[in-house]
């Protein structure tokens, strides 16, 4: 199978967060600063003088800018819609109330410490952040508001770094669906994001996702998403070519992985779920769905994928396929919650350790720790380090 690759402007280590490496390419595009403290109409954009709003940057950004925003609390949506290209990414960083460093919130909500630290965007009405350019990256913030969608991106080649997207639609379910991370543009890139509490759980709502996948290319790998209305990650209406893979996935109310379309005319194939938990999920925990057998291909691959606990069942497949390598055991996390207060990292005990598969497993985990470590590729977002 091909499916998108990482550009390779892109250095996604994420010992911190992923960054872009010197001007390379980029020809020292002028990088611009974002702040609680700054002004639209006075502000340079510089350092010393910086912007208010990550949109009024957005239409000063060239491929190959960085925008960094300083931690802080931001209220509305926004739209942000400036392009980069293949080799020089326009990246958005949060950052350190100083600018003095990057800030990943996806690491620090999972490891329970101050969001404060935190670039907080809150929206205000439907989707926090809108984005329309392509070849744009977000790295590193925190995201909620009441709104239909934490992140939209309608971009090719959107990179969604880092973040920590919760409490988006708090209250509502209906057609109009929902999502903390849409990704209704081509080739996704959704690396090591933490996502929680999207739609009105823990009522189950079909129609309000985690992470959503809509068009063909691209991956997620090394996500948490729990504790969603709908499932942890949807791919739905025209996904092709995409690997999951890495990702950890429990106390979704409606299912933990699905993947079909309701159009007639359309096959949703070449999908790999490769190394994934996927754990203690209402309904089905991976499954294929649509109008017809059609729906879903018969080139998708499930494989090495640990699935327990789901409330009807591990897996249901169309088509006559079947998963490989699976694990059916508790996962054995170091503490299990369901909701953010717990710790999702591998005890020793746990069988997600060594049974994960090199093919498609990302460099790094969640934490940027290596993989593999001591020759095993371990199953989940997180590699399990020993003491």
């Amino acid at each position: 199978m091909v499916f998108s690759k990482r550009p390779p402007a892109l250095l996604c280590a994420l010992t911190g967060i992923a960054m872009f490496s010197g001007c390379g390419q980029r020809a020292c595009a002028t990088d611009y600063y974002v702040s609680t403290t700054g002004n639209d109409n006075s502000g340079t954009g510089s350092k010393a003088h910086p912007w208010a709003t990550i949109a009024h940057a957005s239409s000063y950004a060239k491929p190959g800018t960085t925008v960094y925003v300083a931690a802080g609390i931001y209220t509305g949506s926004f739209d942000t819609y400036a392009s980069g290209t293949s080799s020089a990414y326009i990246i958005y960083q949060a950052a350190t109330s100083n600018f003095s460093a990057p800030v990943n919130c996806a690491q620090i909500a999972a490891d329970h410490e101050n969001l404060d630290q935190c670039a907080r965007l809150i929206g205000t009405y439907s989707d926090t952040w809108d984005n329309y350019g392509d070849y744009v990256s977000i790295q590193g913030f925190d995201i909620s508001g009441p709104g239909i969608n934490g992140i939209y991106t309608q971009g090719n080649a959107t990179a969604i770094i880092g973040n920590h997207v919760h409490n988006v639609l708090p209250s509502t379910c209906n057609s109009e669906g929902g999502s903390g991370i849409n990704l209704n543009g081509t080739n996704a890139e959704v690396i090591a994001n933490y996502v929680h509490n999207i739609g009105p759980f823990p009522s189950a709502c079909n129609w309000v996702q985690g992470i959503y996948f809509l068009q063909a290319g691209g991956y997620a790998q090394n996500n948490i998403s729990f504790a969603n209305s709908g499932f942890g990650i949807q791919l739905w209406h025209w996904p092709s070519q995409i690997a999951l893979v890495n990702n950890t996935i429990f106390n979704n109310a409606s299912g933990g992985i699905v993947l079909g379309t309701d159009y007639s005319d359309f096959t949703v194939d070449y999908i790999e779920v490769r190394n994934n938990i996927v754990a203690s999920n209402g309904g089905i925990g991976i499954q294929e769905q649509g109008e017809s057998q059609s729906s879903t291909g018969i080139h998708n691959v499930y494989t090495n994928n640990l699935v327990e606990g789901n409330s009807q069942g591990a897996f249901s497949l169309q088509n006559g396929l079947s998963p490989a390598s699976s694990v059916l055991s508790n996962p054995d996390f170091v503490r299990y919650t369901g909701s953010s207060k717990g710790n999702y990292h591998l005890q020793s005990s746990s069988p997600a350790i060594g049974n994960g598969s090199s093919n498609e497993a990302p460099s790094t985990d969640f934490d940027g720790n290596a993989r593999p470590q001591s020759g095993r590729y371990d199953i989940g977002a997180y590699q399990f380090m020993n003491p």
